[in-house]
């Protein structure tokens, strides 16, 4: 099953977690798998036959203003964006928009955006830093 859709069986368990346990839609698994597109993704539910039942799926903790991820607390939601954007305020005092569903990838994942870019600078340049 696994080699016509392009997932292996380890990609489609992992596939069916993200969908059924943490409720990630179809539009965010290929951006965490770092692989597939949307219709490739439904695909592999079908095949697995896996329902789209409301039941089984877990529903992901919706986005509201004041709530925190790591450094980062989501303000206010903009209404005018096309896509699910937020107006948010680092610890260190920098605002900026955002899109919330970067905040929830796991550590290791590329996208994933855990402090504004002043603090990811800073970061990144005392880590560069050789040591005396």
């Amino acid at each position: 099953m696994g080699k016509k859709s392009g997932f292996t069986s380890a990609e489609i368990e992992e596939i069916k977690r993200l969908y059924l346990r943490e409720g990630r839609s179809i539009l965010q698994i290929p951006k965490i798998l770092g692989k597939g597109s949307e219709n490739s993704v439904r695909n592999a539910l079908h095949k697995a036959r896996v329902k789209h039942a409301p039941e089984e799926r877990t529903k992901l903790e919706r986005f509201k203003p004041d709530q925190v991820f790591g450094n980062i607390t989501l303000l206010k939601r903009l209404k005018k964006a096309k896509k699910l954007k937020f107006h948010a305020r680092c610890s260190c005092g920098y605002e900026f928009d955002v899109d919330p569903f970067r905040l929830t990838l796991p550590e290791h994942h590329k996208d994933r955006i855990a402090a504004c870019q002043r603090c990811s600078k800073a970061q990144t340049e005392e880590r560069s830093k050789p040591e005396a």
